[in-house]
C-alpha cells in the first residue's frame, strides 16, 4: 500500500470516475485502474464496484476503507503543513468567498492574518449563498461565509455548516421617512410601502412568504447591487427588509441616513450566519489560523 493508491481511491470516489480523476491528477486512466486493483489484491477486498452505466462506486467494505484513507490523506497534509509553517516566508493562497455585507468582516480578519502570514494571497469574493455553497463542494474556494435557514430548498450535502451568529430581520427606510420615527411597525403598517429587494436566496424567499402571508407590495426594482438599493432607500424611493447584522456595516446606515425599524407580529424565519467548508477538504494551517482571526472579529459585534 502506498500514497498514491490511497489518492487515487479517494479522488476517484469523489467524481465516481476513473477517467474524471485521471485527468485531474495528470495520470493515465490505466494507471489509475491498476493501482486500484493491486490494492484491492494486497487487501483481500473489493473497494469500487466499476460498471459503464455507474461509474466506480465504493462497496460497504470501500467506504470504511475510503474513511480511513481520507484521515491518512489528511494527516499527510497536517505534517507538510506543520514543516512549511516552521518557515517564516510561508507562502501560498487562500480563496475566500461571502455574502455581501460581511466583506469588512473579512477584511478586517485578514489584516491580522497578514501581520502573521504577508507572504500569503488572499482572495475575497461576494456571491450568493448558494454560489458560495457550490464553490466549496467544487474546491473553488477554502470557505465561504453564508446565510442559512433550515427553511430553504438548499443543497448542504458534503457541505459542514458552523452557525456563528444570529440575524434579525428589519425594515430600513429614508430618516426622512414617517416610518424613521416608530421604532417599531407591524406588518400590515407597510403593506402600502414600495419595496425595493435585493436578488439573493434569503431575500426572494423572505419576500415570497411574506406576500403570501400578507399581500404582495408594489415592487420598484429587484438588484444584485446593494449600492444602488441604498440609494434608493435614501433618497425614499422605496423602503426594504435586510438582515440587521448585514445593514449595519454600510455607511447610510452608520451615519443616520437610513434607519432600521423593527418588524413586529410577524415570524422570522430562523436565519443563521456562518462558515462552511467541504467535508472532504483538508483544513490547513494557514486557513485555520485565518479562522482563528475571523471568528475574533465576529465576537467584537
Amino acid at each position: 500500500m502506498n500514497f498514491e493508491q490511497l489518492l487515487y481511491i479517494v479522488e476517484v470516489t469523489k467524481h465516481n470516475s476513473l477517467s474524471i480523476a485521471a485527468q485531474n491528477l495528470y495520470v493515465t486512466q490505466s494507471a489509475i485502474s491498476q493501482s486500484i486493483t493491486s490494492l484491492e489484491k494486497e487487501l483481500g477486498l473489493k473497494i469500487l464496484h466499476r460498471s459503464r452505466g455507474h461509474g466506480a462506486v465504493p462497496t460497504d467494505e470501500g467506504r470504511i476503507i475510503l474513511k480511513q484513507a481520507y484521515e491518512v490523506l489528511r494527516k499527510l497534509e497536517e505534517i507538510k503543513e506543520t514543516a512549511h509553517s516552521f518557515n517564516s516566508m510561508v507562502e501560498g493562497e487562500l480563496k475566500v468567498s461571502s455574502i455581501p455585507g460581511l466583506t469588512t468582516i473579512l477584511v478586517k480578519a485578514l489584516a491580522a492574518f497578514k501581520q502573521d502570514y504577508p507572504q500569503v494571497n488572499v482572495e475575497i469574493n461576494e456571491k450568493s449563498s448558494s454560489s458560495v455553497i457550490e464553490d466549496v463542494r467544487q474546491h473553488q474556494i477554502d470557505i465561504g461565509l453564508i446565510a442559512y435557514s433550515p427553511d430553504w430548498n438548499i443543497n448542504m450535502e458534503g457541505i459542514a455548516f458552523e452557525s456563528l451568529f444570529e440575524g434579525k430581520q428589519k425594515i430600513y427606510v429614508s430618516k426622512h421617512s414617517p416610518l424613521a420615527f416608530t421604532g417599531a411597525i407591524s406588518s400590515h403598517e407597510i403593506l402600502d410601502q414600495t419595496l425595493v429587494t435585493y436578488y439573493g436566496e434569503f431575500m426572494q424567499y423572505f419576500v415570497h412568504d411574506f406576500f403570501n402571508k400578507y399581500q404582495p407590495m408594489k415592487i420598484l426594482f429587484t438588484s444584485n447591487n446593494l449600492d444602488g438599493i441604498l440609494q434608493a432607500i435614501n433618497e425614499s424611493l422605496a423602503i426594504t427588509f435586510a438582515p440587521d447584522f448585514i445593514m449595519k456595516n454600510y455607511p447610510p446606515v452608520i451615519n443616520g441616513e437610513i434607519i432600521p425599524v423593527d418588524l413586529v407580529n410577524h415570524r422570522g424565519l430562523n436565519i443563521s450566519f456562518g462558515l462552511v467548508l467541504s467535508e472532504d477538504k483538508h483544513i490547513s494551517i494557514l486557513l485555520n489560523k485565518y479562522i482563528h482571526y475571523l471568528k475574533s472579529e465576529i465576537t467584537k459585534i
